[in-house]
């Protein structure tokens, strides 16, 4: 490695120490260290915007002296629906924090400019996202007041959803069928399971039209004693409220970061009243990032296959 690259080298990993400092360990995945380039995902907060963005950096060996960091918008979540911030008989709508092409197109000419220009071609990373922050709280929604739940229909014990039993087991799930039959649940649409390396991946969609679809689906789904012990269930969904607004919650189940991608996921498909639990089944191998595609194409074959989407 030339002394330029070395040099490089050094700088990163002093950036990637101090960006520690600033956010916490915790906020710092580091997916990938070699002699060709250092990946790793930050849990930025966008303290102005009040919400948090995943993003996703990429360091050439050319960085910083040549080129910038490439970045990855992975998403944002609303800090503001925070599970336990809330208190029972609300909804707690998030905003849709979403990048489109015009903001996209914004923040690249931007974050490229302050590289050059303003950093002088010096490491740019805690620059950027202090302008993100700057910059998202003028161009998303201001948080959203929690809305109240009718009164005139009192919630239903979970003992009164009777289901069918239904085993998802890896070796007899059926795609296709349902594993619930309750009169008050959402019909629940169960993909085709994935494997790789003995983990199995089994996406399970509904139709929902509020946070309290959502719960009666998943404690539905949690009477099956195989879902309920699987290593994870992640969820995430997305509701058109009677305002307009979209409500939209995930839930990582102890994977990192996955609810926030399978959330990503449904933006992207640009669909509402949707709710993905993808569950899965630890094979005892780590499959490091290929569990995420894993994940969402899950997710993604059963809303097709279900036809809550288009092929």
């Amino acid at each position: 490695m030339s002394t330029g690259c070395d040099d490089n080298r050094q700088r990163q990993l002093d950036e990637l120490v101090a960006l520690k400092a600033i956010f916490g360990d915790s906020a710092i995945e580091q997916d990938h260290d070699s002699s060709e380039h250092i990946s790793f995902l930050i849990h930025a907060p966008l303290d102005t915007a009040e919400a948090h963005a995943d993003i996703q950096f990429h360091l050439p060996v050319t960085y910083p002296s040549n080129d910038p960091p490439l970045f990855e918008w992975i998403c944002a979540r609303d800090v503001r629906a925070n599970p336990a911030n809330r208190v029972p008989g609300f909804i707690y709508p998030s905003r849709q924090l979403v990048l489109n092409p015009a903001m996209l197109n914004d923040i690249e000419t931007e974050l490229q400019r302050m590289w050059k220009e303003d950093m002088c071609q010096d490491v740019v990373i805690f620059g950027w996202i202090s302008w993100l922050d700057s910059y998202f709280s003028e161009h998303w929604p201001q948080p959203l007041n929690p809305i109240p739940l009718p009164k005139d229909k009192p919630d239903l014990p979970a003992s009164d959803n009777s289901v069918t039993s239904h085993s998802l087991s890896p070796s007899n799930t059926l795609a296709g069928d349902s594993p619930v039959a309750a009169d008050n649940v959402p019909s629940i649409y169960t993909g085709v399971p994935l494997e790789m390396k003995k983990s199995v991946f089994v996406a399970h969609v509904a139709r929902v039209k509020s946070a309290k679809d959502v719960q009666l689906v998943l404690d539905s789904l949690m009477q099956d004693k195989k879902i309920a012990q699987a290593t994870h269930n992640i969820l995430a969904y997305r509701v058109r409220l009677d305002s307009g607004s979209i409500s939209q919650d995930n839930d990582d189940d102890g994977e990192t970061a996955a609810g926030k991608r399978l959330g990503h996921l449904l933006q992207l498909l640009d669909i509402v009243d949707i709710m993905v639990v993808v569950t899965r089944w630890y094979g005892g191998v780590h499959l490091g990032p290929d569990r995420f595609k894993l994940i969402n194409n899950a997710a993604r074959q059963a809303l097709e296959s279900g036809g809550f989407i288009g092929n």
